[in-house]
């Protein structure tokens, strides 16, 4: 419990998610981590408590990206990557 009310939710900050990014460079193609930067570049624009990518605006990302392979050029090992090291991030 935070000092004046319920700690909020862990996110990855702006901060953070540049060293997802370093993680994924050798990795992903350049095109591959630009479609991650624009499918989180929303939640990274956030102001206030709601800054970063929250564990539920996380998991929306990669259940759209599981429903919708058609619509983006990231494979299933490319989306296990990336959960793999936002993962690391997100937990408490």
């Amino acid at each position: 419990m935070g000092l004046f009310g319920p700690d909020l939710p862990k996110r990855v900050t702006t901060e953070e998610y540049k060293r997802i990014k370093e993680s994924l460079y050798g990795k992903l193609d350049e095109h591959e981590r630009n479609e991650v930067e624009q499918l989180f570049r929303a939640d990274l624009n956030e102001s206030g408590e709601d800054a970063g990518i929250s564990q539920k605006e996380f998991d929306a990302a990669m259940d759209w990206l599981k429903a919708n392979k058609s619509k983006h050029v990231l494979e299933e090992s490319d989306i296990s990557l990336i959960e793999k090291y936002f993962t690391e991030h997100l937990r408490d």
